[in-house]
């Protein structure tokens, strides 16, 4: 019984110390939201290395309007822009001057509105170490699923780049219609049923009468 704890301590362990990696990815959530809806998204980074994280940079993606990033202790944020006029919007945000220390994690967030039409947003994020390192959070999910194992890890262990976190921009306002179509139809029908249903009653109602009366008669 012993050496089957044992045995199952270190399986267990194995598979926790080889599938970390796999989650140790700077994640923007939530993964789902509606059309243009505002909304505060989070960014979450991790330390995986063995020196403080110093900066984090997130690239706005177009269609993403309304950027406005909450305080964090600790750390300096700025943004930069890109337009003009009416047209100038938010295309970068900065966390520099702060540190994550190994082994924890930090989260920024920001308030910002939704693409007006279905899509795809693409967070592409990069976060430095204190050592000058830069792990680039910017390839597409779909690439690395045409790579093979080894040239997955030559990207993430030579060039120190993985894939980047999506957000899909769903049209939830056609599904809300929908919803409301279906219960006005309900409602309509119910509506229907108990007029019917009262019409019965009267006709139940003058024929008991009509009958009475032959029987008076």
């Amino acid at each position: 019984m012993k050496k089957y704890l044992i045995s199952l301590f270190i399986g267990t362990s194995s598979f926790f110390l080889f599938s970390a990696p796999a989650f140790a990815h700077v994640i923007v959530t939530p993964h789902q939201v509606g059309i243009a809806k505002i909304q505060d998204f989070t960014v979450s980074v991790p330390n995986e290395r063995d020196n403080p994280v110093v900066s984090v940079r997130l690239l706005i993606p177009k269609g993403v309007s309304e950027v406005v990033p909450d305080a964090v202790n600790g750390w300096t944020i700025t943004t930069k822009s890109s337009g003009s006029g009416d047209q100038e919007t938010v295309s970068e945000i900065d966390w520099t001057n702060g540190s994550i220390a190994v082994g924890q994690r930090e989260e920024f967030v920001f308030q910002s509105q939704a693409p007006v039409t279905p899509t795809t947003v693409a967070w592409k994020a990069y976060q430095t170490y204190s050592d000058g390192t830069v792990v680039s959070w910017d390839v597409n999910p779909q690439t690395l699923e045409n790579l093979s194992d080894s040239q997955q890890d030559q990207l993430a262990d030579k060039e120190n780049r993985g894939e980047y976190s999506t957000t899909q921009v769903i049209n939830d306002l056609a599904a809300s219609n929908a919803s409301a179509a279906s219960q006005n139809a309900a409602t309509q029908d119910a509506q229907m049923a108990e007029l019917l249903s009262v019409f019965a009653l009267l006709l139940s109602i003058g024929a008991i009468y009509i009958a009475l009366k032959k029987n008076k008669k």
